[in-house]
């Protein structure tokens, strides 16, 4: 299982923002965390959509943290950017003629929601205090 370059990048935005509590370029962002800044803007308008940041016009513009940090988990940002479905059956069954009587699909299913219980766990604050 490898956790995808947008989550990573998008987690790694979001804990910077939370330290730096002020508006942040992209550049200056992707200076700080070494990411490209047009892969930057991608990610940002991903984390807009959903509520978590804010993007503010004009010269001395950037982005914010739109939520506090406390109320971000690191599952919210994986919604956005992980399905996290380890095996083609835990979200469409029917890929698997044996989904119904499967052992081996109920124990990815535990591993997924194990997995996901754990991100729930941690905030951007949280990883910001590490």
């Amino acid at each position: 299982m490898k956790i995808s370059t947008k989550l990573r990048y998008a987690a790694r935005m979001l804990v910077l923002l939370s330290e730096k509590k002020e508006i942040m370029s992209t550049n200056d962002i992707a200076k700080e965390i070494d990411v490209s800044p047009m892969y930057l803007r991608v990610l940002a308008n991903d984390l807009e959509k959903k509520g978590l940041i804010k993007s503010v016009r004009g010269a001395k513009g950037g982005y914010k943290l739109l939520k506090n940090p406390n109320n971000i988990s690191i599952k919210d940002i994986a919604d956005i950017h992980e399905t996290l479905d380890l095996v083609p059956c835990l979200e469409e069954p029917k890929v698997c003629p044996f989904s119904n009587i499967c052992k081996m699909r109920k124990f990815w299913l535990g591993l997924r929601n194990t997995l996901l219980e754990y991100l729930d766990k941690w905030s951007v604050k949280d990883i910001s205090n590490l």
